[in-house]
């Protein structure tokens, strides 16, 4: 299982707010059943053809809320040690994103 996981500030009181736009850049969407105003969880398009073992999951919680610090953390079912799975991109582009400060 790969396993990205960081902590980084937000520019928003709100997960939703500033990770939503982000994550369906990469092709991801935010499922409402699960998350919430502390967790937000979201995963690959399912319409998107895209390998069961390839597909992502991010779970983004507050770490600190008053200082807008969240944890970040990108998996997918491809092996860790593998270089360049879709998992390490995915939290490559996420960490490049201009809300993730």
């Amino acid at each position: 299982m790969a396993l990205f996981s960081w902590i980084t500030s937000l520019n928003s009181d709100a997960l939703t707010d500033a990770l939503e736009l982000p994550l369906r850049q990469l092709g991801l969407v935010v499922d409402p059943l699960v998350s919430s105003d502390s967790q937000l969880l979201a995963k690959d398009d399912p319409s998107r053809p895209i390998p069961l073992a390839q597909r992502v999951t991010v779970v983004a919680s507050w770490n600190c809320q008053r200082t807008r610090e969240c944890q970040l953390e990108v998996r997918s079912s491809e092996p860790q040690l593998r270089q360049g799975t879709r998992c390490q991109q995915i939290a490559e582009q996420l960490q490049e994103q201009a809300c993730l400060r």
